[in-house]
């Protein structure tokens, strides 16, 4: 793997890690009874990144020589990204909603 590949595998860790520690923040600011509504509403985005980190780990420990999954994870992390990120602007809109 080029110095390239490198680089998406680690935008893509970082931006998965992003995901989870913001969506986690963003739901400590909400009061506990509105957190299972929450915690229901941005599954799509959990499911993204499961789907990131097992095109990192097919990467990474099956040896892959052509390692084009790290685009397409890439980009759907940090789409991933940036959606818990507006999310987090404005949590209340996803359980109002509900």
């Amino acid at each position: 793997m080029s110095d390239l590949h490198y680089l998406l595998a680690l935008i893509s860790a970082v931006a998965v890690a992003s995901v989870v520690l913001s969506l986690r923040s963003t739901a400590k600011r909400l009061h506990y009874r509105d957190r299972p509504l929450f915690w229901r509403a941005p599954l799509p985005l959990a499911d993204a990144s499961v789907g990131i980190l097992a095109a990192l780990v097919l990467v990474w420990a099956l040896s892959v020589h052509s390692p084009a999954l790290l685009w397409p994870a890439s980009a759907l992390a940090l789409l991933s990204a940036g959606g818990a990120w507006f999310i987090g602007l404005e949590p209340h809109r996803l359980v109002k909603h509900r």
